[in-house]
């Protein structure tokens, strides 16, 4: 006889309520090593947007090629407040635009404004304006700040967390 609810067994429930529990605890820990912390910020779908990560530390380009990231191409960096050079390549095969700040502070400061505004603008949206210096096909889901650098990541905060983990 079934008491209401939706009929599911009580084995069913504590596996669920378990599973529950192990998910949100692997989601809200860090990941280790590369000090990747969640920032908290959420897109209007509910998809996390962006990490912080690596604080004390200060990469070069040559650091994020020794990811496997792959270098595209050097971007014009006058449109960005206090960015010393914007590079645009693929990690993943994914899209990513590495914005290189002179600290981690100089990098949140000026650079977490802008990066929000371009995945509010481009997240999911065909045909419309990417980072500040690529053509209209570039679509960035979630950046992360990793020690000095912003990072703009196609798709989702996902790859900015590998890249992350990736970097000496």
């Amino acid at each position: 006889m079934r008491r209401g609810g939706i009929g599911l067994s009580r084995p069913v429930l504590c596996a669920a309520a378990l599973f529950l529990t192990i998910a949100s605890a692997a989601c809200g820990s860090d990941s280790g090593a590369g000090g990747v912390a969640s920032s908290g910020d959420v897109s209007e779908f509910g998809f996390e947007t962006s990490i912080i990560a690596s604080p004390d530390r200060v990469y070069t380009i040559d650091d994020v090629k020794t990811t496997g990231w792959k270098s595209s191409k050097e971007l014009p960096a006058e449109s960005l407040q206090g960015v010393s050079a914007v590079w645009f390549g693929f990690y993943q095969q994914k899209n990513l635009e590495v914005w290189i700040y002179g600290s981690h502070e100089e990098a949140k400061r000026p650079g977490t404004a802008p990066a929000e505004e371009i995945v509010a603008a481009t997240r999911g949206v065909s045909g419309r304006g990417a980072g500040p210096c690529m053509k209209q096909t570039t679509h960035f889901g979630a950046f992360g700040v990793i020690g000095n650098l912003v990072v703009l990541c196609e798709t989702d905060v996902a790859v900015c967390e590998n890249l992350a983990n990736a970097l000496p």
